[in-house]
């Protein structure tokens, strides 16, 4: 039997020496084997392992003084005994037996080469940390325990299976910061000195790899403890930052200093609650395929462990709290992540800019900044200084997305950043707090300050900004593709093969959550009973059908509205045909006054979750360089589905609409 000092220590090991664990997310009973490669000869003969416990409902914070005191010791040796494969190779080893591991438990270890006790929180934190699991169970839950209709107060099984379609994140901290996090008890208002400090801190879990030390804090601005379910951000350790994968399991090309989690939850005011996060996720993605930067996103399913008791007969209780949305931050990262040039970066608040970045330090941060929405105040400013200062074309595409999708809380000087390209020395906007969108009555005038500003009050920049707009509409928001895209994002949480969803899971834990209606939340932003436009039997079936009919109404809206005028130029007429083995694609009604014509080919493809495969979509097709004869010959034959278009310009070299797309199938052979 190995013996434990109640010690600590005070050297750790070189940072050159190699420590493992195996296995990396050991079950309980699993006894987990620690080993360190040394550097040699000569080897070290013995090393010390110390480590600590840290059970369910107990957590133990580097503020505690249980974080210096709860450490016990054992050797590690090189000697081929006791888990040592073999003597004298300079790898180490030591045992924690099967008895230590215990579900939902926290073990942290740290090796070193002293044995005496050393109380210096720096060191002992720059231990390393492994979670027992032994896998994510079953959910029970009702969508109203008290309703008078048995399918709606009768509890559901939602299995593991369902709630693990999404990554799964564990939080583990102390209950009573939990609480104070998301439910703000009296003495913590939003808007205090205080409001945006990292309080509290905890431990998160992602894909077997434990963040320990982590900060948090609860995220958003006066509704900020509002709805319920709330909105939280993490803060990582610089020495670890998080490492996020998208829904098909890639990972994010830069890790993330910083997640904000978004609660998947609308005001109640509105009466659309039960849209779980797709407002968000669908408007950022349209930005990102429209061509501005801005937030990637993927949905979550998480878990806090504050309690012993990982679920008791009060569903409202235990480790699972439902589906929430993953933004990407908008930082030094995120500049990297979508590729921008270097260049200072602003978050507007009241048309203040507050500096989050500076990659431009020959340039004064942030009265640049100050100096442009000054210039932006005053109005009335000619096209070469709009041309010199801005990247319009990003703004085009940026306001394409804002009007099709009424991101219309953007009136009030916030809501976004601005970002100063230094490749270019021109300012794009990146948008910011997308939820109050998919909505004819949602908050705002969508009066940004470059609207104000009279950014299309001359009749040049006009003609381009219908430009942008009849290609996202052309291309993107239609019928056709928006019931894609919004298909495509509504089966990752409610997959039509899952009987009771993870969405249908989300519903039954938030909407009749006793929180929603007590003194911690607002009436009007919370409030029972709101889910799926206040009908009880209803699924999420219905804000699907709801999204793709605002599609339909905000598109002809915009067409009518916002495009009435463009038509400059004849909508040219496609016919496909295959002649000698040759595909070609010409136009029927061409105009010998109208002989130049641009063409665009893109391959659509079908979303596949299960074997990783992203959608794609016909706006991430491209423009055929050199091709402006009114036929389209298609070089190759390759398997997929491919949709053709062309656009004519007008005797002023303008591009009129593109054209109604040519599909064409290219199956493949097989011998």
């Amino acid at each position: 039997m190995w013996k434990m000092a109640l010690i600590l220590f005070s050297s750790p090991v070189s940072a050159d020496w190699n420590i493992q664990h195996h296995p990396l997310s050991p079950a309980e009973g699993q006894s987990v084997v620690v080993t360190v490669q040394t550097k040699g000869p000569p080897f070290p003969y013995q090393l010390w392992l110390h480590f600590q416990v840290v059970n369910p409902g107990q957590y133990i914070s580097l503020a505690d003084k249980a974080f210096l005191t709860t450490w016990r010791t054992i050797p590690m040796t090189d000697s081929g005994l006791y888990g040592d494969l073999t003597a004298n190779d300079g790898i180490l080893t030591a045992r924690l037996p099967g008895t230590l591991q215990k579900h939902r438990r926290l073990v942290r270890y740290l090796v070193s080469t002293n044995q005496k006790i050393s109380e210096s929180v720096e060191e002992i934190s720059e231990h390393q940390t492994y979670f027992v699991y032994n896998g994510l169970p079953d959910w029970y839950g009702a969508i109203n325990p008290k309703s008078s209709l048995p399918s709606v107060s009768e509890k559901k099984r939602f299995p593991s299976s369902a709630l693990n379609r999404v990554p799964v994140y564990h939080l583990i901290s102390k209950q009573e910061w939990i609480e104070a996090t998301t439910w703000r008890p009296s003495g913590h208002p939003s808007r205090s000195a205080n409001a945006n400090e990292y309080r509290y801190s905890g431990t998160l879990i992602y894909d077997g790899k434990v963040y320990d030390h982590v900060r948090f804090r609860a995220r958003g601005g006066v509704w900020r403890h509002a709805m319920g379910k709330n909105m939280w951000k993490f803060n990582f350790r610089k020495e670890q930052p998080f490492e996020a994968h998208d829904h098909f399991g890639n990972p994010y090309s830069t890790a993330w200093d910083k997640l904000n989690l978004g609660a998947c939850i609308q005001q109640g005011q509105y009466g659309l609650r039960g849209e779980h996060g797709m407002f968000d996720a669908l408007t950022y993605r349209l930005f990102n395929l429209a061509g501005t930067p801005a937030p990637l996103t993927h949905w979550v399913h998480l878990r806090i462990i504050d309690d012993e008791q990982e679920a008791s007969d009060d569903q409202s209780r235990g480790d699972f709290w439902g589906l929430y949305l993953a933004v990407e931050n908008i930082d030094k990262a995120f500049i990297k992540e979508h590729g921008l040039a270097a260049g200072n970066l602003y978050k507007i608040e009241h048309r203040r800019p507050l500096t989050r970045h500076v990659g431009v330090p020959f340039i004064h941060s942030p009265s640049e900044a100050y100096q442009f929405i000054s210039s932006l105040s005053r109005g009335s400013q000619n096209s070469q200084w709009w041309q010199q200062n801005t990247d319009l074309e990003k703004y085009y595409q940026y306001r394409s997305v804002v009007e099709s999708v009424r991101h219309y809380d953007i009136s009030e000087g916030k809501n976004y950043y601005f970002y100063f390209d230094g490749g270019q020395n021109r300012w794009i906007t990146i948008p910011w707090d997308v939820d109050l969108t998919w909505g004819e009555h949602m908050y705002g005038s969508g009066k940004d300050p470059f609207y104000r500003a009279g950014v299309f009050g001359d009749r040049e920049r006009n003609i381009d900004y219908q430009t942008e707009m009849a290609t996202f509409q052309d291309l993107l928001f239609n019928e056709d593709e928006m019931d894609r895209l919004i298909d495509d994002h509504a089966s990752i949480i409610d997959p039509s093969s899952d009987t009771h969803s993870l969405a249908d899971a989300d519903r039954a834990m938030w909407d009749y959550h006793p929180i929603m209606q007590s003194r911690y939340s607002r009436p009007r932003q919370a409030g029972q009973g709101r889910f799926y436009f206040g009908e009880e039997t209803a699924t999420f079936e219905v804000m699907v059908a709801y999204l793709k009919q605002f599609v339909r109404k905000r598109s002809k809206w915009v067409n009518q509205r916002l495009l009435s005028d463009f038509q400059k130029a004849d909508r040219p007429e496609l016919y496909a045909e295959e002649i000698d083995g040759r595909f070609l694609v010409t136009v029927t009604n061409a105009d010998s006054s109208q002989t130049t014509y641009q063409w665009r080919i893109a391959e659509l493809r079908k979303q596949d979750l299960a074997r990783g495969i992203r959608g794609k979509y016909e706006i991430e097709g491209s423009v055929i360089p050199k091709q402006t004869t009114m036929r389209y010959e298609l070089p190759e034959k390759k398997p997929g589905i491919y949709r053709i278009r062309a656009r004519t310009n007008d005797r002023d070299g303008r591009p009129g609409r593109w054209s109604l797309p040519t599909e064409i199938v290219f199956a493949p052979s097989f011998p």
